[in-house]
């Protein structure tokens, strides 16, 4: 499931292919903290609330759209119109892993995932909560583990491809990419 396309894929690529595996590696522990609370959610019963309520599924898809379309604008606008706090690269670490965990909340298909998935691979006469625990525990492993090779590829990418990763091109493939990212996550309300 986790090499199925989705919210962190592009967005890690391109961030580490722009500002680098400083910027990348603080995105995927963002990321593995938001799956890590998604995780918990469905394990007590809050993920549950909101499968039984569609109109809070859809508000909560629709909200992590709009947070992929404003990636797509961030990545578009040049970056002499960012703000200077960010250009740190100790704050650029901070902002990326605060984005991944906010892209991971927000993250309607990994929710999917603990709820509809993962409760097959349980078996009702042992001790849920700890089965859940440890599924997670694989589950996260194996999708940081991804995550680190996206980040060491995108890198690369931002390496040896684009020299000059703010480039108007750079910055309008990059914006494009997270729309296209946000119109499959609308399309798949």
């Amino acid at each position: 499931m986790e090499l199925t396309p989705g919210p962190n894929m592009v967005w890690l690529a391109l961030l580490s292919a722009r500002q680098g595996r400083r910027a990348g590696f603080a995105a995927t522990l963002g990321i593995a903290l938001g799956l890590g609370l998604l995780a918990l959610a469905a394990v007590f019963g809050l993920a549950q609330l909101v499968a039984e309520y569609p109109l809070l599924y859809q508000g909560i898809c629709l909200t992590g759209v709009a947070f992929m379309v404003w990636l797509a604008w961030d990545a578009w606008r040049d970056p002499a119109d960012q703000a200077s706090w960010a250009n740190s690269v100790q704050q650029t670490s901070r902002l990326a892993f605060l984005r991944g965990l906010l892209i991971n909340v927000l993250n309607a298909k990994a929710a999917m995932f603990f709820l509809t998935v993962l409760p097959n691979f349980i078996d009702p006469q042992r001790a849920i909560t700890q089965q859940y625990l440890l599924l997670t525990g694989i589950y996260l492993s194996i999708a940081t583990a991804i995550h680190v090779i996206l980040v060491l590829g995108g890198n690369r990418l931002g390496r040896l491809v684009i020299k000059q990763a703010h480039s108007t091109a750079v910055r309008a493939v990059s914006a494009l990419a997270l729309l296209g990212v946000a119109a499959w996550m609308l399309a798949k309300l």
